[in-house]
């Protein structure tokens, strides 16, 4: 939901307009796709936590993640790309006896294009940028595991970087990292660091 004091933001108004260029770019390159195709693939990896769960005294620094996406080639060089992220999630406790724990998570959707460039004829490197629609969410266990949760969605600026490896005709190592600035208290920038596979149609 827009609240005026959003839309009149300096951030959202920069990233509304980064949108719409990535927009204009992914739509003017259509005509000159030839032939089209498309991919997909996931990968899976470590998600570091770069928050303190809420202040807990103990919190996990690094959990499971991984992706999903698909994508379409608008040019030879530019696709555009739909994520899917899960960046696990971290659990934290006080040093102070309460038992009370703490859970924080976040999962995304990301749009934006996907700029492949050859590297020594073997090898592909990626640069990806978009926009992201985070999901976070924070769960509250008191001592009798009673829970109370906690979400709030925020749309963020996102960078990925990766290399990629053909593996057969159709299929494509692939490794990356990526990047979402999310905004809110605490630092809540998310990242994964990940690797698997990409079959191409």
């Amino acid at each position: 939901m827009r609240t005026p004091a959003l839309c009149n933001s300096l951030s959202f108004k920069r990233l509304s307009l980064a949108a719409a260029l990535v927009s204009s770019v992914l739509a003017g390159s259509v005509a000159h796709a030839s032939p089209f195709s498309a991919y997909a693939g996931a990968t899976i990896g470590l998600a570091p936590n770069s928050q303190n769960c809420n202040g807990q005294e103990g919190c996990d620094r690094v959990s499971g993640g991984g992706k999903a996406f698909v994508g379409w080639n608008v040019t030879p060089n530019v696709a555009a790309e739909i994520n899917y992220f899960y960046f696990g999630a971290a659990n934290g406790s006080p040093d102070d006896g309460s038992k009370t724990r703490v859970r924080t998570s976040a999962r995304a959707l990301t749009f934006g294009m996907n700029w492949n460039i050859e590297m020594f004829e073997t090898m592909t490197s990626h640069i990806r940028l978009g926009v992201a629609r985070v999901r976070n969410r924070s769960d509250q266990f008191s001592p009798t595991n009673v829970a109370t949760h906690e979400t709030d969605l925020t749309t963020s600026p996102y960078i990925g970087l990766g290399l990629s490896i053909p593996f057969g005709r159709n299929l494509r190592v692939v490794t990356g990292y990526d990047f979402i600035a999310v905004s809110g208290p605490g630092n809540r920038n998310r990242h994964l660091l990940g690797g698997g596979l990409q079959a191409e149609f």
